[in-house]
């Protein structure tokens, strides 16, 4: 084949797909015109969040925790974003998978008792088992010196559930028959809830 017969065949084909590569690059054209002007994503941040519905009073585990990226613009006021900060406490709350930690889900010094109000830990008697949620009111009984049973406080919110039967936990009072709770009371029934829980399990009502 000859120069000239190559070149004539090279312009011919040129000239056949000469529209098909003048509208790819029209495309080619537009596409980098749109990634120019496309806005950017919403900005992100990265949670604490759960991975699997959590019961609240359960110790947190590295099983429990992941981390996602969430809308920054979507995201809680206050959030964990380190799992070290979650991780071996009870939770105060039951969480659904997914749900992003918040600094009161987790039982910490900072995130116990509501403005006002103080938190103890109660060993209650062992008809509790079973019956008790983090989140529940209950009125807390206990004996007086006749071995009557008096209201030592009523509406006491519970806190955390800081053992069951059969575990143990530093602040868990001697002589566990039942649950231990975390429960939280008014100042002014904290001598008495806690003269009685040292003596033995509380008694309880649910509300």
């Amino acid at each position: 084949m000859g120069v000239k017969t190559f070149r004539t065949r090279v312009r011919r084909v040129a000239r056949r797909y000469r529209r098909v590569c003048a509208a790819l690059l029209a495309g080619l054209a537009v596409w980098a015109a749109l990634s120019v002007l496309r806005p950017p994503g919403p900005a992100t941040t990265t949670a604490v969040v759960a991975s699997r519905a959590l019961q609240g009073g359960q110790t947190v585990t590295t099983d429990d925790v992941s981390l996602r990226q969430i809308p920054l613009d979507a995201a809680p006021a206050d959030f964990l974003s380190n799992p070290q900060q979650a991780l071996g406490r009870p939770l105060t709350v039951s969480l659904p998978a997914g749900a992003v930690f918040l600094p009161a889900s987790v039982v910490t010094r900072e995130a116990l008792a509501a403005p006002g109000l103080s938190v103890l830990p109660v060993t209650l008697t062992s008809t509790a088992v079973g019956l008790i949620e983090v989140g529940d009111r209950i009125d807390l009984l206990g004996a007086d010196a006749e071995s009557d049973a008096v209201l030592l406080a009523s509406a006491a919110r519970v806190v955390a559930v800081l053992s069951r039967p059969g575990g143990s936990s530093p602040l868990s009072p001697m002589q566990s028959s039942g649950p231990v709770l975390l429960v939280e009371v008014r100042p002014a029934s904290l001598p008495r809830v806690a003269a009685a829980a040292a003596r033995g399990p509380l008694g309880f009502g649910l509300r």
